[in-house]
């Protein structure tokens, strides 16, 4: 007559029992993906501080060596571990250190496309302000020119090797119209050298001046340099400064 009631309260206790040891588990696989996450976000302060530490101590460097510093140090980044399934659906922690692992890598990443792009811009600036620092006195002196052999051995050739020399230097690309610019004014010399030489040889009276298309280039080149420099400092300071 009692058997039924102790029984049951048997299986009421097994019962009370089980869901206990099911919640002391679960609570568990919840503390265990805490625990993976929280070392996790450690470990990503601490590779956050070391990488701004190497991009500071060498952002004086030439962009492409600056470059090759931030693939390195970020060439090997922390990785979130492994936690139970149940723990990690329901581990707030857990949540953010995914979010974080989706998106670390991105800053390092932006700046070393920067820094590629600035690589390419330095060298065509370097080249660029080359050949604009050219002065045709210094190739046929500033007076008045009786024969035209100073202008065809010196003169000329000088500018149209620099210009070779220019067009071997790659564009940065999307600086089609800059690069215009600059090979025109280069370009605008030679030409004018050419109309002076045959105007010697003529007898003709003839002069002519490229300070305008110079300046003109040389404007458009610094401006350039002021983007490119720009976009390198901005983001450097995302991974050193990030706040």
């Amino acid at each position: 007559m009692f058997l039924p009631v102790f029984v049951t309260l048997t299986l009421g206790a097994v019962v009370g029992l089980l869901v206990v040891v099911q919640a002391q588990r679960q609570g568990a696989q919840v503390a265990e993906a805490d625990e993976v996450a929280t070392q996790y976000l450690s470990e990503v302060g601490t590779f956050r501080a070391e990488v701004a530490r190497e991009v500071r101590g060498s952002r004086q460097a030439d962009p492409g060596d600056l470059r090759r510093v931030v693939r390195k140090v970020i060439a090997d980044p922390p990785r979130l571990g492994d936690a139970p399934a149940y723990g990690t659906e329901r581990s707030e922690v857990w949540q953010e250190a995914v979010a974080t692992q989706k998106t670390l890598l991105e800053p390092y990443q932006r700046l070393s496309r920067t820094l590629r792009r600035a690589d390419a811009g330095v060298d065509y600036i370097e080249a660029a302000r080359k050949v604009l620092g050219m002065r045709a006195s210094d190739y046929v002196g500033s007076g008045v020119l009786s024969t035209s052999t100073p202008v065809r051995d010196r003169l000329i050739p000088a500018f149209v090797r620099a210009l070779d020399e220019l067009d071997a230097v790659p564009v940065p690309q999307g600086q089609q119209q800059l690069a215009g610019t600059v090979r025109g004014a280069v370009q605008y010399v030679i030409d004018q050298a050419t109309a002076l030489a045959d105007s010697i040889e003529a007898n003709r009276s003839f002069s002519f001046t490229y300070a305008e298309q110079f300046q003109t280039a040389i404007d458009a080149v610094d401006d350039y340099a002021t983007v490119v420099e720009g976009d390198v400092t901005e983001a450097v300071n995302a991974v050193t400064d990030p706040s």
